[in-house]
């Protein structure tokens, strides 16, 4: 179900993202908009950790025992994602793990609520949630990228 129905909505607003990362270099992680925002690797890493969050909340699946979330909830970003090759794997490693936690998903399961400390979402809307968080913080990665700098 999820291959053929929802796949291709998810790989065309992933496209999107990734196009706000082309030719990124490690100088430009740590830039910002202005002082006390979120730097480009702060949220290339803080998109990844709410694909990791999201599929234990909603699509059945835990986060790997090696994987600690440090960029949800009231944080600050203190500068630490400045290694392009190692945030680089850990976006990927994420997206594999929603892709195979989407697809393991029984197609009776996509329309039962799930309760969260978020919301009570259904696995269907929770992915569209989830595209919406990339959309949202992708745009937020190329408007620095364009106006932005180190701070």
């Amino acid at each position: 179900m999820f291959e053929q129905e929802l796949l291709p909505t998810l790989q065309t607003a992933r496209s999107r993202y990734q196009d706000a990362l082309v030719h990124l270099e490690e100088a430009e992680l740590g830039w910002k908009l202005a002082p006390g925002s979120n730097s480009i690797g702060f949220l290339i890493h803080h998109i990844a950790e709410v694909e990791y969050r999201f599929c234990m909340m909603f699509f059945g699946r835990a986060i790997p025992c090696e994987i600690t979330l440090t960029t949800i909830g009231p944080v600050k970003d203190e500068g630490n994602f400045t290694d392009l090759s190692a945030l680089l794997a850990f976006k990927d490693a994420a997206y594999h793990h929603l892709l195979d936690s989407l697809a393991a998903l029984p197609k009776d399961a996509w329309d039962t609520p799930c309760e969260a400390p978020i919301a009570t979402l259904t696995p269907r809307q929770a992915l569209g949630r989830l595209i919406y968080h990339m959309g949202y913080h992708g745009g937020q990665i190329g408007l620095i990228r364009k106006y932005g700098g180190p701070q």
